[in-house]
Formats: C-alpha cells, structure tokens, sequence
C-alpha cells in the first residue's frame, strides 16, 4: 500500500472514531503497555533491527483513543558499516480508532502517530519530526490485560546536516515498524455494575445490593445453603437439608410454603396453592377456592354454584349473567345470547316494548362478540367462532327466515357507514351459508349509524353500536 493510500485509510478512521462518540458508556482507563519489537527498512535489501517502547493511553470515546508513545529501534544497514546504523529515538502521539467496542475479545484498530525524533545516521545527529500510519489489534487476556501487535509505516523527515565532515542531505526516510507487547489498566472495572468486585462478564447475579459479600461468581454468600442468601437470611445457622421459609427460618407443617408463623391456614391439605397468609387461593373471589373452582375467572359479586362456575338457571349453557332469556324452555337450542329462536322470553333493552309478560316485542338478537377486521368486512377468529353456534342454532329452527343487520357507529360519513354494514352483513350470511344454512332463508341489510343503542359520544358506547343483529321475520 502506498503512502497516500495509508493516509486516506487515517481520514476514513478519523471519522469512523467521531461517529461513535455519541455513546456514553465506555472503558476510559488509564493504561500502560510495553512492547518489543523490529524495524525494517522499505528498501530492495532486508535491512531490519530491533525495536522497543513504552506506550501509556486511554480510550475518550467507544471508537477512539489516544496515546503517548516512546520507542527506540536501531537499523542495520546493509551496505553499510555496523557502527553506522540507523538509530531512532522517537515521542509521539498515537490517535487510534477502533473497529469494536471495548467490550469485544478482539478489538481491531487504525493508527495515525505525529512524533518528535532524534536520529543518528552516519554518526551525524539528527533531530526533526515524522508521521506514520498503521493497524493492528488488541487481544482481551484478563478485565485488566490486552495483548496488543500493531504495524506501522514510518516517514522520518530529515534536514541537511553537516557533523565530522559528513553531510546528510534532506530526505525522507521510510520504515517499517512492528511491535508486539501487553497493555495493564488501571483503577476499577467500569464493567462492574453491583461494585461487588466481580466483573459484569463473570457475575451470574449482576444486581447484588451494595455492601453484600459474594462469592467468586459475584452471587451472595449463603453459608448454611439454605437458599437464602446470608444479608436476608434470618436465621444464618439452619441445620443443613431442613425446610426455611423466605426469611431463611425452618418450619412448615403443612408444607404449603408458608413458614408456621405466618400461616392462618396451618393444615391446609397437600397440594393445594395458597397465598402468602397459607390460605387456599381463590383468585375469583367467589368463596371457592382454587383448587376446587371449575370456573376461576367468574366476574366479581355473581353467584356461583359449588363448583365455582356462575349459576345458569335454566340449563342451555349460558351464564345466567350473560342470559338475555334465563327462562328458556328446557332442552331449546338457544343463540350465543341464552336465546331460542321461537317460545322465548327475552329481558327488554331500555325504551323497548314489551308484552304482557314483560317479554321483548321485539324478536332481534345481539350477536355479541361478533367483530371484524378494522375498517374491513372480514371476520375475526372469534367471530366466526360465534358464528358456527348460531348456524347450529338457525338448523335447530328450519322454518324460521331471519334479517342479519349490519350497524356502525357515528365515525366517518353516513354512505361510508351503510355500505360497510352492508358488506358485513353480507359477510355474516355467507359464512352462515358455509356452515350449512341455505341463502334463502337469510336476508342482509346493512343500517350503518342510522340505528344506535347506545351514545357514540364514548369508546364503550361506539362499541355497542359497531354490532351485528339477526332478527326473525314474521
């Protein structure tokens, strides 16, 4: 490569260095590196010598680093006498630019150096400046040791001097470098989150509290292996093998996890989960508890049967408090709703009219739970669940003729609205007619907001008006 191609390598490092400075967390260690080496002579002849340094830096950014550096090397060149060799005494500033962070196991690197030189060739002594640019990496040994190589092109600028009748003209003198040594660094692991003195890459419990003593892996110590650490352990000396509770003390009868001394519930049976008093759970609330509750999700404040589940009064399947008509006649095929199509009584929404019996009028159905994809006349999962039950429901009556209406809320404009009821209607007969049930005996109409239930002033009231309805023609 050549010296203009490794100086435009050191510009692109330049800004490779800058760009990774918006980071805030770095390794910003002072840290020391000798190194051992050779110099070769960018020549036809294999001119080389020895080489060693000292070099002392610190990272300022993820990317960048700066260094002071200071070296010797001692040329022999070859058509010439020994004793005169090429010696060099050089103290530069080293810029480097990383190609990983400090976290790596291998960190590569670019290298721009400006020095100050002392030279003695041909026994004349000669003081000037050079650059050189280069490359190399470091090698991650321990959280305080790096191997470091890197490799160097050296140009040592050189003025006209004249000393024991000999004069060296200008010129510039070109060398290779390379050096091999180990980097120590200095003051406390900034990868060492919990300060417990072990570092983040070896600790298995990286959240320690500060002040507890750890162990070599950096989790606290539990002298009794109780498996309570000793900064919570209540009771340090637990004979070994014996059963503690969270505070590290022994005893509990019913093994239940709940230490004797806290338990209300001392003779809870096997098996059973319990809350942090020793009581069965009963996540409901609904005086059954957990292990005995076939239904552990009822809504708070229902009634519910022995077994947990919310009493259903008349037997098709549905909650009493999801029934529109809790008074179905025994063995009806009923809709999602708790409702037969023909002989039901079904409760009556505010402001509807109803029969001497209290009973709707009206014979329409909320087919709650029946949605759709936003802004779309697709089916959900759910909703074609829904569906597949009230196709079972349409073949228990095959001389009923039913309307499935399509509603919307109030958001967008009155023609949008009613072709998309339109389209969802459609929608819901022909899923229907793919359960079985024939065209004819269903007809689509779409209302779009023209037919609230509720106010589209709130979220929950637009939700009950966006709704699909089926009512059975007389």
């Amino acid at each position: 490569m050549s010296k203009h191609a490794w100086l435009a390598a050191a510009a692109v490092l330049m800004g490779t260095a800058a760009t990774g400075a918006h980071a805030k967390e770095f390794d910003d260690r002072f840290y020391i590196a000798p190194m051992i080496g050779g110099v070769f002579a960018d020549s036809e002849g294999l001119d080389a010598g020895p080489l060693g340094g000292l070099v002392f830096g610190k990272n300022v950014s993820p990317f960048f680093g700066l260094e002071l550096d200071l070296n010797y090397s001692a040329l022999d060149v070859s058509d010439l006498p020994a004793e005169n060799k090429y010696e060099r005494l050089a103290l530069g500033v080293n810029l480097l630019g990383y190609f990983a962070r400090d976290t790596a196991n291998i960190r590569p690197f670019l290298l721009a150096n400006g020095n100050l030189h002392s030279v003695d060739f041909l026994g004349v002594g000669l003081d000037g400046a050079g650059v050189a640019v280069g490359g190399g990496a470091l090698f991650k040994l321990a959280p305080r040791w790096d191997a470091r190589l890197d490799v160097r092109y050296n140009l040592d600028f050189i003025s006209e001097k004249t000393e024991n009748n000999v004069t060296v003209p200008d010129d510039t003198f070109y060398i290779w470098t390379t050096g091999l040594g180990v980097s120590y660094k200095f003051g406390a692991d900034p990868y060492d989150a919990d300060g417990d003195g072990v570092p983040d890459a070896l600790d298995k419990c990286p959240d320690t509290p500060p002040g507890v003593a750890v162990y070599s892996d950096g989790c606290p110590t539990d002298l009794d292996q109780d498996g309570v650490p000793d900064y919570l352990d209540r009771c340090p000396n637990t004979p070994k093998g014996v059963l503690v509770g969270q505070d590290g003390c022994e005893l509990d009868s019913d093994g239940d996890g709940v230490p004797d001394s806290l338990d209300r519930c001392p003779n809870t049976p096997p098996g059973a989960q319990v809350n942090a008093e020793g009581c069965p759970l009963d996540a409901d609330g609904d005086g059954v508890p957990d292990g005995l509750d076939r239904c552990p999700d009822s809504p708070p404040g229902l009634p519910v049967g022995p077994d947990g589940c919310p009493l259903d009064s008349d037997g098709d399947g549905i909650p009493d408090y999801l029934d529109e008509c809790p008074n179905s006649p025994p063995g009806a095929k009923v809709l999602p709703n708790g409702c037969a199509l023909e002989g039901d009584c079904r409760k009556p929404r505010p402001g509807e009219q109803v029969d001497a019996n209290g009973c709707a009028i009206d014979r329409s159905f909320i087919l709650r739970g029946v949605k759709f994809e936003f802004d779309s006349d697709r089916l959900t999962p759910a909703a074609r669940e829904i569906l597949n039950e009230v196709a079972a429901t349409l073949q228990a009556y095959p001389n009923l003729d039913v309307e499935l209406e399509g509603h919307t809320d109030a958001v967008g404009t009155d023609n949008y609205n009613l072709g998309l009821s339109e389209r969802r209607a459609v929608a819901v007969k022909a899923y229907l007619e793919g359960r079985g049930i024939t065209g004819r005996r269903m007809r689509p109409v779409g209302y779009g907001e023209s037919q609230p239930i509720a106010s589209n002033d709130t979220e929950d009231g637009r939700e009950e008006n966006r709704r699909v309805e089926l009512t059975v023609i007389e």
